[in-house]
């Protein structure tokens, strides 16, 4: 039987994709599903070309969209069965990104989209597009070093409630405002000085410009500016702030869910069930919110961010690997 080869990349960087990509074979293995490659993009081109000849079916993980139409266009030329994990949220690129978008869709066997609205769109151009979401499980959490534990634990100790929030780098959205709204989140820890913020950024880009941005950053703003596991931060924090202006399946939220810390998040695009929704910052009333949250979430988040997902993906490789037209 035919392989499925899934093209992406492995942390580092660390991100939503790349650590959906991880967890992914790490489920699989888990499982012990034997039908899959893997071609690792940081490892160069050539090794990836051979193993994109020698598999017949394609589980492709690029954010990136002329990317993506590419490898359609390829897939169709060649025969290959593509699957497409659209990680983002559909209609968050210019013109010319969303008619890749909806090109590369179209000439895909499966795509696989993250939330109802994206889905909807999708469904419009293929027919076989599947909704699943990218929230993939790991029980091990990779501890902080000494150094940074010590600096997570002294900050916090410091103030009443303990907010966070995640960023996997400086980024835009198509309007040119700030995708993970960090700028907005400084501003509003600055006027709410007995919260603390912490700001997860494994790129280490986010710091230098929110300090070039303001020249000063509140004392209860702390960066932790070094790749690491966020789950960490979340253990020690009353609540998850996604302000986002446009978002796919936030692992994060998920992540914060199966911890059980309550997750405040922007309208921008449909959330999860139990998370508080909010349009502006401004107009949180913090304390509240986090137990209105803590209600939402008792007894309910193993249940929560979409079921059974490695077993959806399995069924589509075996509906996929099975079909020999």
């Amino acid at each position: 039987m035919a392989n499925i080869l899934i093209i992406g990349r492995l942390p580092p960087p660390i991100g939503g994709v790349t650590i959906h990509v991880s967890r992914l074979i790490e489920n699989l293995e888990r499982i012990g599903f034997k039908n899959f490659d893997f071609a690792d993009l940081n490892e160069g081109l050539p090794g990836v070309l051979w193993k994109f000849v020698t598999n017949r079916a394609i589980h492709l993980h690029l954010s990136n969209p002329y990317w993506q139409l590419c490898v359609a266009l390829i897939c169709r030329l060649l025969l290959k069965k593509l699957m497409v994990t659209y990680h983002g949220n559909w209609g968050r690129y210019d013109l010319a990104g969303n008619l890749s978008v909806t090109l590369s869709c179209w000439l895909a066997h499966t795509p696989i989209i993250q939330n109802e609205e994206s889905f909807k769109k999708a469904f419009q151009w293929n027919r076989n597009a599947k909704l699943i979401s990218t929230y993939l499980h790991s029980d091990y959490i990779a501890p902080l070093d000494p150094d940074t534990s010590s600096l997570l634990l002294n900050f916090t100790k410091k103030y009443k409630l303990i907010t966070c929030t995640n960023a996997w780098n400086v980024a835009f959205d198509k309007h040119g405002k700030e995708i993970y709204g960090i700028s907005e989140l400084v501003e509003w820890a600055a006027e709410n000085g007995k919260y603390a913020l912490v700001i997860s950024d494994p790129s280490g880009n986010y710091a230098p410009f929110i300090k070039q941005k303001y020249q000063k950053i509140s004392a209860n703003v702390l960066f932790l500016s070094i790749p690491h596991d966020f789950r960490n931060v979340l253990k020690v924090s009353d609540a998850f702030i996604r302000n986002t202006s446009t978002d796919g399946v936030s692992l994060s939220i998920c992540e914060a869910m199966k911890l059980n810390v309550p997750v405040l998040a922007s309208d921008s695009v449909s959330r999860p069930a139990h998370c508080g929704i909010f349009k502006s910052l401004w107009q949180l009333d913090l304390e509240s919110e986090i137990v209105a949250g803590r209600k939402m979430l008792s007894g309910s988040n193993s249940e929560l961010c979409g079921g059974e997902v490695i077993q959806r993906l399995i069924a589509v490789y075996r509906e996929i690997l099975a079909d020999r037209s």
